[in-house]
């Protein structure tokens, strides 16, 4: 049975520089984000209200380079919540937190 993943993409004019997809275990959203950007070697970026209400209502939210306290050599970091193929989604608004 396939897990939910996240991806995460590296943004550079306008193109991905780099992509890496991450398994889901345990439901812990926060682990596979964390294995996200240590494989892009980046640290992790400010969590702001706005990049939380973004992932939970659409699955997907971005991170810009004033996200970073560390100098980044990237334009953005997107970050989306991926599905099984033939997974169901459940009714109402989506919340890619309640899936995991």
């Amino acid at each position: 049975m396939e897990k939910n993943r996240l991806w995460g993409r590296i943004i550079r004019h306008h193109r991905i520089a780099r992509q890496e997809t991450v398994a889901i275990e345990d439901g812990d959203v926060e682990a596979a984000f964390l294995e996200i950007c240590r494989r892009f070697d980046v640290q992790r970026p400010l969590q702001l209200p706005k990049h939380t209400r973004e992932f939970e209502q659409f699955g997907h939210t971005f991170y810009t380079r004033e996200h970073f306290t560390e100098a980044v050599d990237f334009d953005r970091l997107e970050i989306e919540f991926l599905m099984p193929e033939g997974a169901k989604k459940a009714g109402g608004p989506r919340s890619p937190l309640m899936d995991a």
